[in-house]
Formats: C-alpha cells, structure tokens, sequence
C-alpha cells in the first residue's frame, strides 16, 4: 500500500494547543496507520458520543450518533462471543480427537480421512468388511465424544449466541446505514461501520477500499484539526 495509507501523523499543534482540556486527540496516539486506524476510530467517535450526550435531540428517526454506539457494543460483544465458540470448538476438537476414521488404502502412501459414514461407502470397494466395519464403528463413537463435550461446554449455546448478536448487530448497522448523518463525526461512524464490517484487517485493495480508508483517516484528521 501507498505510504500515504499506512502513516499519517497528527499535527502538534492541533494536539496540545486547541482546546487541551476536552479534545480527544489528547488520548489518541500521534500516528495513524493501517495498524490501528479503526481502534483510533473508535476512540474517537466514542469520545464525540459522549460529547453528544447532552445535546437535545429532534423528533424524528434515530441520528446516527446514537446508533453507531448501539453497533458497535453488540459488534464488540459478537467479536467475544466468536473467540468464545472458537475456542470451545478447538477443546471439543482435542476431546473427540477430531470428527474422522482413518482408513488404509491399499496403495496409498498415508491413511485417508473418513468424515461422514457415506465417505466410507464411497470408499468401500478398495476396503475389506472388516475395515468398513471398524471405520464405521470409529466415526460412530467419535461423534457420541462430540457429543458429550458439546453439553459439557455449552458449545450449541455458544453458537446461538453468537449468531443471535450478529443478527443483532447486523439490524443496527443496516439502519445505521440507511440513516442520513446531520455531522462530520455521524459521517465518520457510518464509514467506520462499513470498513469493519466489510474489510476489518484492512487488506482489500481493489478500488475502493484503500480510498475509503484513507478517506476514514481523513475525516479523523478533520475532526481532531478541530480541536
């Protein structure tokens, strides 16, 4: 990526002489880069949304102000949800010593992983009876060892609730999406949600992603000049 993408550094003077008491540039580190431009982000608009509190509201649809910070909570939630069930499924994986029977070809160099029982039919002709039996028996009682880590672990309610705050997550930020900004920083929290939810390790480079993190990165820059 360009340099102009990966470091961008804040200018001194927005940071210590523009209102020093309330700015949050204060608690922002003074380069942004790919690295951490969307927890820089987040800092701020959470700042400014605090800032917002407040202000008196107009009759009328949710302002984006307050809906990026309903997102983001359940995003964030979502994220830990997801590590969780990772990590439930990897200790499942190691208890049931994985979901396949191994099966040994005649002519193969390794033995062959056996998932569902219809890979052993599938492969039942270059096998004996008694292998087909035995595989099958394997696959059978390794799937009974998921099983019982999956009530021990609440791995099924991990599941759920990881897809039950994405769903949730995924409502808000449509409307959020939908909602028209009235400021800067709304402008800034609708593009903030688009690039996490749609290129979060910052990666893509087909048009227009780089340009649209550069833009996010600029809209920073505004609103801490501002300062």
């Amino acid at each position: 990526m360009a340099d102009s993408e990966n470091s961008r550094t804040l200018p001194a003077i927005a940071r210590r002489k523009r209102n020093p008491k309330g700015c949050a540039a204060e608690k922002l580190p003074p380069t942004i880069d790919r690295r951490n431009l969307l927890p820089v982000a987040a800092r701020l608009l959470s700042a400014r949304v605090v800032e917002a509190d407040g202000e008196q509201r107009a009759p009328g649809p949710t302002p984006v102000r307050e809906l990026w910070p309903q997102w983001y909570a359940l995003y964030q939630q979502q994220m830990r949800a997801c590590r969780f069930r990772k990590k439930l499924e990897a200790e499942m994986v190691e208890n049931s010593a994985g979901l396949s029977a191994a099966l040994q070809i005649d002519g193969a160099d390794r033995p062959v992983a056996a998932h569902p029982i219809a890979d052993i039919q599938r492969l039942s002709f270059q096998l004996d009876a008694e292998q087909i039996t035995q595989a099958r028996a394997e696959l059978r009682q390794r799937r009974r060892l998921w099983r019982n880590p999956d009530r021990r672990l609440v791995y099924s309610a991990a599941v759920a609730l990881e897809q039950d705050l994405a769903q949730e997550a995924g409502i808000t930020g449509r409307v959020m999406g939908l909602t028209r900004p009235s400021s800067l920083i709304e402008l800034t929290a609708k593009l903030h949600y688009l690039i996490v939810t749609q290129d979060p390790a910052l990666k893509l480079k087909a048009t227009p992603w780089p340009e649209l993190r550069r833009m996010l990165k600029d809209l920073i820059l505004m609103d801490l000049r501002g300062c």
